[in-house]
């Protein structure tokens, strides 16, 4: 595509900013859909009067509707709208962008969505759809994904869909950590059952647990069933947080703090606090511990957004290997900018 898109900007252009408009905007009316169109050039922060234009020609194409709810798809549009998206990503740089970050951190599959997820909730929305798609793809009958919590997570849950019920066992990959109930595990784990038609298991147990109360609360047969799904996984989904952040959230000890501080901990995912190289500084005691090494065949998707994350996400790549990674574009091009250089030179 890169190729014929180079051929046709030397040709015409004129016309390709058009059509990258048209494309970008068909893309974006699927995702907020239904939308005005000054809502619509905000979230692209483009001028009104260039959607309204794109808008009317998409219109005139029949691939979208505008009423007073707003401007939405049309079941025509369905035959188009993948090969609009990778127009669009194509013209906008972010193919550029998900071919560097895949050379930088290693990871085979990269999907970077438009956009700033710390400035705009919209973007994180965008992320957690592009995820879905992502996991869908992967999912096989007979499939065990397990899946950790949190917003981006949340959004992933929610954009998840199949036509058919499929044959999957979506266990929590954490158990309770901090007060969201909606944005927990299970509950991540419970709505991308539903929405494929899957079955699930709950962790009825605190993400932190000693030793000792872990061994006493595998006992129980419906915990100790839960955790042996967990353990052989064959997709692993999670998100990826911030050291500071997750350290806040786990109420670590003043000494816990001074630690990842002195060994300058960046990025955190299943208990394990890492430096930028990727080594755990510290390891708190989680349901989760060792998972995503079972079995070496299990994949591992990373899904992470937001400029500020951007080191995490680094530290993350290196800490375990990863088949995916769904980013944002502010947190792709803060990754470039950190490693581009760099990794050059080794």
């Amino acid at each position: 595509m890169l190729d014929e898109m180079t051929v046709l900007s030397r040709i015409a252009p004129d016309l390709m900013a058009d059509i990258g408009r048209r494309a970008q905007v068909l893309s974006s009316i699927e995702s907020m859909q239904p939308v005005g169109r000054r809502a619509l050039a905000a979230r692209l922060n483009l001028p009104e009067r260039e959607v309204r234009a794109a808008a009317a020609a998409l219109k005139e194409q029949g691939l979208i509707t505008m009423d007073a709810a707003g401007m939405q798809l049309t079941p025509q549009s369905i035959e188009v709208l993948s090969g609009a998206h990778d127009l669009s990503r194509a013209m906008f740089g972010l193919t550029k962008l998900e071919h560097a970050l895949s050379q930088l951190l290693g990871v085979p599959h990269v999907v970077v969505v438009a956009g700033n997820a710390d400035a705009d909730p919209q973007v994180l929305k965008e992320v957690g759809r592009a995820a879905a798609h992502r996991v869908h793809k992967l999912l096989q009958s007979g499939t065990t994904l397990a899946v950790t919590g949190g917003r981006t997570m949340s959004e992933l849950a929610h954009g998840i869909q199949s036509a058919t019920p499929m044959n999957v066992m979506v266990v929590p990959a954490r158990g309770g950590v901090g007060s969201s109930v909606e944005t927990q595990a299970n509950a991540v784990a419970a709505e991308i059952a539903r929405r494929i038609g899957g079955h699930h298991r709950v962790m009825h147990v605190p993400d932190s647990l000693d030793a000792a109360a872990l061994q006493e609360m595998m006992k129980l047969p419906e915990v100790r069933e839960t955790l042996e799904l967990l353990q052989r996984a064959d997709l692993v989904v999670h998100g990826v947080g911030r050291a500071d952040s997750m350290a806040q959230r786990r109420h670590l000890s003043v000494e816990a703090l001074e630690l990842l501080k002195k060994q300058r901990a960046v990025g955190e995912a299943f208990g394990d606090f890492f430096n930028i190289e990727g080594k755990t500084v510290l390891q708190t005691s989680t349901v989760s511990l060792g998972i995503g090494k079972a079995y070496k065949e299990s994949k591992m998707v990373a899904v992470a957004a937001g400029e500020r994350k951007a080191e995490a996400i680094i530290a993350a790549s290196r800490h375990e290997a990863h088949d995916s990674l769904i980013t944002d574009e502010a947190a792709a091009q803060r990754i470039v900018s950190l490693l581009g250089g760099k990794e050059q030179n080794r």
